[in-house]
């Protein structure tokens, strides 16, 4: 699905590689991969939802990820604005203010993945929600309809 929604944008390019990586996945991992394949005049980031900050502290590798890589944090419909200063005791001050800088302020639809199933699931409509090939997928295989 996620090919079908991007096939239609150059900017965008598949990989494969954590479904063919035995084994537990990390994020750091996936990241040092790119790194390797794609060189070091590429610029890297790792786009997270601010729903998901209280976790990055139990991240594999999270200061090696924040100090090498650019962790970005969007900001979501339903969560707070994200804040680090609650981290500066555990990460230090520099990696907050790196944080910081990788907020990307995008528009606050109050949509989630959830609620496009759950709107599947009842037969209504997500036009606008998913790219259409995505949505002709889903009901070709008949996807996320209740039992």
């Amino acid at each position: 699905m996620i090919s079908l929604a991007t096939a239609d944008n150059p900017k965008f390019d598949l990989s494969n590689y954590e479904l063919k990586k035995h084994g537990i996945n990390y994020t750091l991992e996936t990241v040092r991969y790119f790194r390797t394949e794609l060189g070091n005049n590429v610029s890297l980031y790792w786009l997270t939802g601010a729903d998901s900050l209280a976790e990055l502290k139990h991240w594999y590798g999270i200061i090696d990820l924040i100090d090498e890589y650019n962790l970005a944090v969007m900001y979501r419909a339903g969560c707070d604005k994200p804040e680090f200063t609650k981290f500066k005791d555990i990460w230090g001050l520099d990696r907050i203010k790196k944080l910081q800088n990788n907020i990307i302020k995008t528009p606050l639809i109050d949509i989630s993945s959830t609620k496009i199933r759950d709107r599947l699931s009842k037969n209504m409509d997500v036009t606008g929600l998913l790219h259409p090939a995505v949505i002709n997928y889903i009901a070709k295989h008949n996807l996320y309809k209740d039992s």
